[in-house]
C-alpha cells in the first residue's frame, strides 16, 4: 500500500524544481558526512551499524537524482565500505562493481580510480576471493602511484593498507578487538 502524500494547504505551495534539487543536494551531501561520521566512531552499535547503511543509501539515492558520475560512482563506494565493515560481502561486492563500470565508463584516471579500485579489493577481500583482492589491490597501488597526488595519495594509501589481506584475517582483527574492549 502507498503512503498517500501529505495535502498543501492553501497558503503553502508544492516545492519548485529548484527547491526539490537543493533538498537533494543538501540530503546527499549530509548523509554522506553522517555516514563517515559513523565509519569513524569507534565501538558502534547495533543501531549505529543500522543507521550507518540507512545514510549512505540515502546519500547514494539522492546523489542519483542531483549528482553527476563522480558522486553517483562515490555513492557506490561509500555503501560497499560500509557493507564490508557491516560483513555484508555480496552487497559489498555488488556495489564496489557498479562504482568501477561506472569509473570505467566515464573514463576516470586519477585519484578517483584509485579509491574505486581499493573499494574493489575490499569489497573482493570480503567476499574472500583473494586472487580478485591482490588484482584489485595492485591496480589500486599502481593508481595511486600513477595519478594521485598530495593529500589524496595520503588518504587512499591509509585506505589501502587497513585492506585485510584475507576475510578471516579481517573478521579474527575484529574478534580480537572486541575482546580488548
Amino acid at each position: 500500500a502507498r503512503l498517500a502524500a501529505a495535502p498543501h494547504s492553501r497558503r503553502s505551495q508544492a516545492p519548485t524544481a529548484e527547491q526539490i534539487q537543493y533538498f537533494h543536494h543538501r540530503f546527499s551531501v549530509e548523509n554522506f558526512n553522517a555516514t563517515w561520521e559513523l565509519i569513524e566512531k569507534s565501538n558502534r552499535s547495533a543501531d549505529d551499524d543500522a543507521a550507518m547503511l540507512q545514510a549512505a543509501m540515502a546519500s547514494r539515492c539522492h546523489w542519483g537524482v542531483v549528482g553527476g558520475p563522480e558522486q553517483v560512482a562515490t555513492g557506490d563506494w561509500q555503501i560497499s565500505h560500509v557493507a564490508v565493515l557491516l560483513g555484508l560481502g555480496d552487497l559489498a561486492w555488488r556495489y564496489a562493481q557498479r562504482s568501477l563500470a561506472l569509473a570505467e565508463a566515464e573514463g576516470f584516471t586519477d585519484w578517483r580510480m584509485a579509491s574505486i579500485l581499493e573499494g574493489v579489493a575490499r569489497a573482493d577481500a570480503a567476499n574472500g576471493d583473494t586472487a580478485a583482492k591482490q588484482k584489485y589491490y595492485a591496480l589500486a597501488n599502481d593508481a595511486v602511484a600513477a595519478n594521485a597526488a598530495g593529500d589524496a595519495r595520503d588518504v587512499i594509501a591509509r585506505r589501502l593498507a587497513t585492506v585485510p589481506k584475507t576475510w578471516a584475517a579481517h573478521c579474527e582483527g575484529g574478534k580480537r578487538a572486541a575482546a580488548a574492549g
